[in-house]
């Protein structure tokens, strides 16, 4: 089978660097900003390696309040970084899987805003 090119997502996702703090059960707390941002989950390119599954709390700042909520690594790629050879980065999915609808409601209104400022 060829792929055609189109996206078969759940959720629309839009292109935004907004903060997002990951906090990882008995390790450390990882801040960065998203890659990409759905009602559904984020990509963020982080210095640390997350091991798929792996179960994490997100808070999420793209208003004054973040949106705080559970999410799940669904895949990790290494890739090469640009400002040091010694320190790789990932890029990592993260499904959110126990969040608010209200939250949820929140993020897709938003994507939405973005997506029809850029059309």
């Amino acid at each position: 089978m060829v792929w055609d090119g189109s996206e078969k997502r759940r959720f629309v996702r839009a292109n935004f660097p907004c903060k997002i703090t990951i906090y990882i059960p008995q390790e450390q707390v990882i801040s960065a900003q998203t890659e990409n941002i759905s009602a559904g989950g984020v990509r963020v390119i982080i210095d640390k390696e997350l091991k798929v599954s792996l179960s994490v709390d997100l808070e999420l700042y793209f208003t004054e309040n973040p949106v705080k909520c559970k999410g799940r690594v669904v895949w990790m790629l290494s890739k090469e970084n640009p400002e040091s050879v010694e320190i790789k980065k990932y890029d990592v999915g993260i499904e959110f899987y126990r969040i608010a609808s209200a939250d949820r409601s929140l993020i897709s209104k938003f994507i939405e805003t973005l997506v029809s400022k850029e059309k």
